[in-house]
């Protein structure tokens, strides 16, 4: 684990700067997977992961880990992640509904990105994505994030560190 990426962010550089460099992978990392919101529901979701970790497979990739955005985790923006990440139900799965699919479909839970993605704007800026009024310098819970917003007024600055937590599949 000492060697994961911190988060997106940090994968996709790593994957540029090794490829540029002529470093030979040996781990995939999916970065993202979507389903449209009519169509949650419909196991979807597990069969993109389950076709991309055959590919990865397929292509001589030993690894194949994931920086999981848990859905939940923006009903709990003041929870750290690492503590978020622990959370499980009764029947001992985690809480949170997409790192119980990357579990139920083999996946191993490595450990918290804290800082995955690092997004900054304006205060216009974060005022227009958000639709919120941040009339001062301070911390926000903002609509559908994962932490906090810290804005800086003076500095015309708003800074959004979103968590993940990184994810093994077998």
């Amino acid at each position: 684990m000492a060697d994961l990426p911190g988060g997106f962010t940090d994968a996709l550089a790593r994957a540029v700067g090794e490829h540029e460099a002529g470093v030979v992978p040996d781990t995939f990392v999916l970065m993202a997977a979507a389903v449209r919101n009519d169509e949650q529901g419909r196991g979807h979701a597990g069969r993109v992961i389950t076709s991309v970790r055959e590919y990865a497979v397929a292509a001589g990739l030993a690894k194949v880990i994931a920086p999981v955005r848990p859905t939940l985790k923006s009903s709990y923006p003041l929870t750290p992640i690492d503590e978020f990440t622990t959370w499980k139900r009764p029947d001992g799965l985690p809480l949170d509904p997409w790192l119980r699919t990357h579990v139920r479909l083999g996946a191993t839970i490595l450990a918290p990105a804290p800082a995955s993605q690092t997004i900054t704007g304006t205060v216009a800026d974060w005022e227009a994505w958000t639709g919120l009024a941040l009339p001062s310098s301070g911390t926000y819970v903002i609509p559908a994030g994962l932490a906090t917003l810290h804005v800086d007024r003076a500095a015309d600055l708003g800074t959004y560190q979103e968590p993940n937590v990184w994810v093994r599949h077998a």
